[in-house]
């Protein structure tokens, strides 16, 4: 574990900059009910790395009978001197479930943007493909039936991510006094195959991914802060989908879209053909059916990881800072 510290003096500067150029509109003060944020980047970011939030099992192949267990980090960024019951945001990176991981320069860039304006930011790792996480019967046996090759694979792989991301939010309610987080403000972020599980947090139940395994299928479920809650109040979906959510419809009946979903901010670029823009437009119209509140932003002319488009002049970041502050009425100062 390792801890650094990113002074705000430089970040300072590009903002002033930005602004001289005319590419950065200031953010007003704002009186909301919620926790204070800043609009700009007021704070200096203490950044620890290495933190491990839970363990997870790795077989030889998919339930195979040798075992090693795998320790899960995730890098926290805090912002230097904002007061306590701080917002926290969960950030999740993508890779097909099969590669990248939380050093991200896009998701790095999120992390320090959020902590420099007063949240506490958590970028996390999670298992994937290669390490063959332990799977539920039904979970194998619905990937074997339906599926062949990679598609069978990133299946599979599906389930022990989504496991790991909600043993992550438990995390962080368990660390609220460590990190003076007020909980009744997380959200999740994520691009592509973060996204996916971002989406999975946010309109899920408790017990989904976590409740379909028990502690003598995978021990390491001792160590995912199960006595903790795992509620999200937020989503920001970059060009993301409802896979990890279908795939409990499909395998186990339940049908996850209600009204006590987190509000759901979608951005996705219209040319992605890596995954498709009728999966936003899908995700779309589960949040018109529910009339859960929802922000939906075509990215005209944009492909897959679209992490430098704008949106109305404005940058991801920014959009997302708007939607959280708007959805948990926070303050901005």
């Amino acid at each position: 574990m390792r801890t650094r510290t990113k002074s705000l003096l430089f970040g300072a500067f590009v903002i002033l900059l930005l602004q001289a150029c005319g590419t950065t509109e200031p953010v007003l003060p704002r009186e909301g009910s919620g926790p204070a944020v800043q609009g700009s980047e007021t704070y200096g970011v203490q950044v620890t790395e290495g933190v491990i939030y839970a363990e997870g099992l790795s077989h030889d192949t998919w339930n195979g009978s040798s075992t090693t267990r795998m320790q899960l980090p995730l890098d926290v960024y805090e912002p230097i001197g904002a007061p306590d019951g701080r917002p926290a945001i969960i950030i999740i990176h993508g890779g097909g479930f099969h590669s990248g991981s939380r050093a991200q320069g896009s998701l790095v860039d999120h992390a320090e943007y959020f902590a420099s304006r007063g949240w506490v930011a958590f970028s996390i790792d999670y298992r994937l493909e290669r390490n063959y996480g332990t799977l539920p019967s039904e979970w194998v046996d619905f990937a074997d039936a339906n599926f062949s090759g990679g598609d069978r694979e990133q299946v599979k792989a599906l389930y022990p991510a989504g496991r790991d991301a909600k043993a992550a939010v438990r995390w962080v309610y368990s660390q609220a006094d460590t990190y003076a987080i007020n909980t009744d403000y997380i959200t999740v972020m994520g691009g592509s195959a973060g996204a996916y599980l971002s989406v999975m947090l946010g309109t899920t139940e408790e017990e989904d991914y976590r409740d379909e395994l028990s502690e003598v299928d995978d021990a390491t479920l001792s160590t995912t802060n199960l006595d903790q809650p795992a509620k999200v109040h937020t989503i920001i979906d970059y060009w993301g989908g409802d896979g990890l959510v279908d795939a409990l419809q499909t395998v186990y009946g339940h049908n996850r879209f209600d009204a006590l979903d987190a509000p759901i901010m979608i951005a996705h670029g219209d040319k992605d053909d890596v995954v498709l823009f009728t999966e936003a437009e899908d995700l779309q119209a589960a949040y018109e059916e529910t009339g859960v509140n929802y922000a939906f932003y075509r990215l005209d002319g944009q492909k897959h990881g679209a992490w430098g488009a704008k949106y109305d002049g404005k940058y991801l970041d920014r959009l997302s800072f708007d939607f959280i502050v708007e959805q948990q009425d926070l303050t901005i100062e």
